[in-house]
């Protein structure tokens, strides 16, 4: 097997948006995955993952999205992601762009990102989900283990119709990301890290996950759903309720027990066996 090329790219969007991308690739990959990141994130930091899946052969692609990591930054747009539907096309656009002859892709979403990609298939509106082989969903955001109070959710959507771009500022312990101390410190000093969004942006997550409660029956792609059932930032049992509901021949749901919110960040030995988990789970639906 090839060894790993790391390419860094700026992509245009087809409205003009500048992405921040990062590839590592392979010169004959037996398969392709996009991964797409969670709130506050950025892809970079999913290198360890990405290269462990790269050594099973999965070529990996990620993208920063608007409003987090080197996108925001370059824009000064800290956490407006200009829309959900805005951000589902950034997926189906980055399909696209990946998908290549006859080499299967596979979509991995984090929590937001999670989120983002069980939507993606519920709805249904994109010419992209024919060409994915399958998908994981790593601790998808459906439902905060700590919701948003009914009075100050309503408030938070009134004012989202008039200042959709005023900034909020959200509270994450990075404590709660991992038991690996050093994963927690590194996530406390990485610059690209930060948990600013806005009213409308994060008006659009939260109902975006509460929609999956009632539109999840529609996913049918091969899915892997992957959580642990110690993460205290997007919830268990609400992650569970969508897999129940998905209408997929080929589904699974593996829990981690005791482990926090970012498995593939979690303490060794189980983020090794995270990342041998999920390329088994890819290797496995390789036609």
């Amino acid at each position: 097997m090839s060894s790993v090329n790391v390419v860094e790219e700026w992509i245009t969007a087809k409205d003009g948006q500048k992405l921040y991308t990062m590839s590592w690739q392979l010169s004959a990959p037996r398969a392709r995955l996009l991964l797409v990141h969670g709130f506050g994130d950025h892809c970079s930091r999913y290198d360890e993952l990405a290269r462990g899946l790269v050594a099973n052969g999965i070529e990996t692609h990620g993208y920063d999205q608007r409003g987090w990591g080197e996108t925001g930054k370059k824009d000064q747009s800290f956490g407006n992601n200009q829309g959900y539907d805005t951000a589902l096309g950034d997926i189906n656009e980055a399909i696209h762009r990946i998908k290549k002859d006859n080499v299967p892709l596979f979509v991995l979403g984090h929590s937001m990102g999670g989120g983002l990609v069980l939507n993606y298939f519920a709805r249904g509106e994109h010419d992209g989900v024919a060409k994915i082989t399958g998908a994981i969903a790593s601790a998808p955001l459906v439902t905060l283990v700590e919701p948003v109070h009914p009075i100050k959710y309503h408030s938070l959507k009134l004012v989202s119709m008039v200042m959709p771009s005023f900034g909020i500022h959200v509270e994450l312990k990075a404590s709660d990301m991992s038991h690996d101390e050093e994963r927690v410190e590194g996530y406390k000093t990485d610059p690209l890290v930060h948990n600013f969004t806005t009213i409308g942006t994060a008006r659009g997550f939260l109902e975006a996950g509460n929609s999956l409660l009632k539109i999840g029956s529609k996913i049918s792609v091969p899915i892997l759903f992957s959580h642990g059932d110690a993460d205290a930032i997007n919830l268990y049992a609400s992650s569970k309720k969508v897999y129940e509901m998905a209408a997929s021949s080929d589904k699974e749901f593996k829990t981690w027990d005791g482990l926090y919110h970012e498995l593939h960040n979690e303490r060794q030995p189980e983020r090794s066996q995270v990342i041998e988990y999920y390329s088994n789970w890819i290797n496995q639906r390789i036609p």
